[in-house]
């Protein structure tokens, strides 16, 4: 699996939904602990519990019952990520970063 590019965003803009669950969903790609993905997904628990929540009841995420849980992201989940990649690629197409100076 190819490895998800992360957006640069400005210090003053916040991460969105979509970046947010990317983030996870990333995490857990060859499975994390919850303390693992809120880390890595730079976030706070609360947080960690809603994304959790959503992704989980999306499919885009699964878990392995054992002590402790880990949580890992699924075939869809990859198939998310692959779409998400798929559209930040084709964002820098129109990237003011590229277009000619007038």
């Amino acid at each position: 699996m190819q490895e998800v590019k992360r957006v640069i965003t400005p210090s003053w803009r916040r991460r969105g939904r979509v970046e947010i669950l990317a983030d996870i969903l990333k995490a857990a790609i060859n499975g994390a602990r919850g303390t693992h993905i809120m880390y890595k997904a730079n976030l706070n628990f609360i947080q960690r519990k809603k994304y959790l929540t959503e992704a989980l009841n999306a499919g885009l995420m699964g878990v392995r019952v054992r002590s402790p849980l880990v949580y890992v992201t699924t075939e869809k989940g990859h198939e998310w990520l692959k779409d998400y990649r798929k559209l930040l690629e084709s964002s820098d197409a129109f990237s003011t970063d590229h277009s000619p100076r007038l």
